[in-house]
This record gives C-alpha cells, sequence and structure tokens, in this order.
C-alpha cells in the first residue's frame, strides 16, 4: 500500500540528456556556465525548488557566441535547480556552490543535446531519467498493445504478462540506483518510483544516507513523513485475524456496489471465488490488478469468480480505480469505511492486497494467493 507518493514531477520530466566533456569558462571555479547554440541573444533562467514549486532566482543573457555564465549572488546551497530557456526546455541540476557546472547543448534541442560536466550528481540524475524514460516508453507501448481489441486474447495476455515482467525491471533498477548512487541526492528521483511499504527499507536507507547533506530540503522531509505515516498506519492497523484458514466456511459478506445495491458473498455459492480485499489509494493493489484481470479473462468461463471488497471512503476514487484498470467482473462492494471496512475487519485484513480463495462449497482453499501463486492454485483447480 502507499500511503503518500513523493511528487518528483521534476526530476521524471528531466532531460534525457548524454553525457560529455564541455568547455570550461576560463578562471571560472563556481557557477553555471556553458554554450547554447541557436540561443543567441535570450535569457537563460536558473530556478530553486521551494516545496516543489520553481522560482526564479537567477539569470543570464547570452551573448553573441551562445555563451553564458550564471554566479549567484548569495550562493547555492545543495538543492534541486532547473536551468530554464523555455517552459520546456529545461535541465534538473543537483548542485551547490562548491561545483563548477557546464553546459553545452543547443536551443532546439535543449533536453536531446544537452552535455554536461562539473557535477556528478547531475550527470547521475540526467543518466538514470535516460533509462527510466526508455523503459516508460516500452511500457506504454505494451499497454496499448495489451488494451488493443483487434488483438486475440493470447497476445493481450502475452502483452500484459511483458508489461509486469518489465515494471519489475525497472523496479529493481531503481534499487540498484539507489544502492550504487547514495549519498547523491539523486537517488530521490528512484525513490519515487518505489513503494514506501514494499520497499521501506531503502526509504530509510535513503533517509539515512542523506541526513548529513540534505536534510534541509524539502524532499528529505517528505520521506521521512512517508516512513513515519506508514509506522503510523501500522499502528493503527487492527491486529490480524487468524480463526479463518483453509479448510473453514468463510463468513458471509453483504455490502453495496458502487450503485447501491447489496451484494452477497453467499450469491456465488458453486463458484470457485476469490475475496480480494484492495483499495484504490493501494499502489501494490494496483499493481497487482494486471494478474487478477488476467486470471479472471483465463478462468471465467470455468466458474471461477471474483468478489472485490474495497477498503476506500471516496466512492469516485474507487470507481475511478475500477475503470481504469479494468476491473471486469461485476462483484465490486464496499461500505467506504477504510481500514474499519466491516468485512475487512471480519476477516482480520491488516494488510492490502489480500485474498481468499473460496472451492465452491463456500469453504476457504487458500489465502495470500497472489501473482504466479494465484496462477499456480487456479491451473491446478481448472486443470490448464
Amino acid at each position: 500500500m502507499k500511503i503518500q507518493k513523493i511528487t518528483f514531477a521534476f526530476v521524471l520530466l528531466a532531460s534525457a540528456a548524454l553525457f560529455s566533456a564541455c568547455n570550461d569558462f576560463a578562471n571560472v571555479e563556481s557557477g553555471i556556465s556553458g554554450t547554447i547554440e541557436g540561443a543567441e541573444g535570450e535569457t537563460i533562467y536558473l530556478q530553486r525548488f521551494v516545496n516543489n514549486k520553481a522560482i526564479v532566482t537567477d539569470s543570464a543573457l547570452i551573448d553573441n557566441k551562445g555563451r553564458f555564465l550564471i554566479q549567484p549572488e548569495n550562493g547555492l546551497e545543495l538543492n534541486f535547480y532547473k536551468l530554464m530557456l523555455s517552459d520546456d526546455q529545461y535541465i534538473v541540476l543537483v548542485t551547490d556552490s562548491t561545483e563548477h557546472l557546464s553546459i553545452e547543448t543547443s536551443a532546439d534541442e535543449f533536453e536531446e543535446k544537452a552535455k554536461v560536466k562539473g557535477s556528478e550528481s547531475t550527470c547521475s540524475l540526467l543518466k538514470f531519467h535516460r533509462n527510466l524514460s526508455d523503459r516508460q516508453e516500452a511500457l506504454m507501448a505494451l499497454k496499448a498493445k495489451s488494451n488493443n481489441p483487434q488483438l486475440d486474447e493470447s497476445a493481450r495476455q502475452l502483452a500484459q504478462k511483458e508489461m509486469i515482467e518489465l515494471a519489475g525491471v525497472r523496479r529493481q533498477e531503481c534499487l540498484s540506483f539507489i544502492d550504487n548512487e547514495l549519498p547523491s541526492p539523486a537517488v530521490l528521483a528512484a525513490l519515487s518510483e518505489l513503494d514506501v511499504n514494499r520497499d521501506k527499507e531503502h526509504f530509510i536507507k535513503v533517509r539515512e544516507g542523506l541526513k548529513n547533506n540534505f536534510s534541509h530540503t524539502y524532499y528529505y522531509k517528505m520521506v521521512d513523513q512517508q516512513i513515519q505515516k506508514t509506522n503510523q498506519a501500522k499502528r493503527e492497523r487492527p491486529t490480524p485475524n487468524t480463526k479463518y484458514s483453509a479448510g473453514m466456511e468463510a463468513p458471509e459478506i453483504a455490502m453495496k456496489n458502487p450503485q447501491g445495491e447489496t451484494l452477497r458473498l453467499s450469491d456465488l455459492r458453486g463458484k470457485v471465488v476469490m475475496i480480494d480485499f484492495w483499495a484504490s489509494w493501494c499502489g501494490p493493489c494496483r499493481r497487482e490488478n494486471p494478474h487478477v484481470v488476467e486470471a479472471y479473462k483465463k478462468y471465467q468461463a470455468d466458474g471461477f469468480e471474483i468478489f472485490s471488497v474495497s477498503l476506500d471512503k471516496q466512492v469516485n476514487k474507487w470507481e475511478e480505480a475500477i475503470a481504469k484498470d479494468g476491473l471486469l467482473w461485476p462483484y465490486h462492494v464496499s461500505d467506504l469505511q477504510g481500514w474499519q471496512n466491516g468485512a475487512a475487519q471480519n476477516y482480520g485484513v491488516s494488510s492490502i492486497p489480500h485474498t481468499v480463495l473460496l472451492g465452491r462449497d463456500g469453504k476457504i482453499i487458500a489465502t495470500h494467493l497472489r501473482g504466479s501463486a494465484l496462477s499456480a492454485q487456479l491451473a491446478e483447480i481448472f486443470g490448464h
């Protein structure tokens, strides 16, 4: 579950730049300098981030040879900055006044042609973003393929499987980037792609790794706040209830769907049913949903049904997530009480996603089935 995701939009939109040397300004030991081909006579701006909002802090006129030099009078503390030629032409920097950062690029391809040196953290950030952008493009292509109604079911399922695998590769790349780049603040770009519950160890690792050089910033404080909120949420959750296990009959669930109609679990007796406890705000739940959709499509004709219990509080968010994730089955219920959901409390649910698989007789076959474990169990039941 993701309690709150830190917004690092400025990092994720940073340039996909390549790296090589550029000419230093003579006798310049600090500041930001460079050459921008085709921008002669224009103004370039340096923006600092205050509470995740960019504010102009300095600027420089680009001379007739395309050169510029920015040396802020009051210096720069170690933080994120944005060097901007126009609203859609900019590069995010991680620097301070101890560095002389130099950039060489062109006005028409400001991000694409940028060559940077003088700041290891900035170079790391740009390199990470370039790799992330490549993965994101591939993921979007697979998503479009999986949603293409002209493809047959097997092709769409293959695309969904590849999308899940690629998302896993991207997560591992983020974890490795953090391990390799700490104590560079650039690791915050990777952290913003991770889930604080699933990857809490790395959130704590980043917090401790940046404590000495970056704790004064908004972004560090947001990481610390995320960790504290997950600790608080864990303390507030009910004690796990273990009385319902394999072989026992599942308790009744009777709740309303988004249209206000009461649906009952017992109405599905005679089918193999998976009770799926989830929520629109739960990151791991949303990432698990493609697996659940795939299982539903494969076994629905064999008598497999899903009974989804949402721990949402807002019906509109709940409905939007159902539509966006393509949750095709008709059994969606909630009492809109969040963690106080009556069925979740009765079943002893203390974390989500949580699943309970029932046989045709209404008795529990297994719990906590996800991904490949769910696929294996259903294949055993249905024989394919």
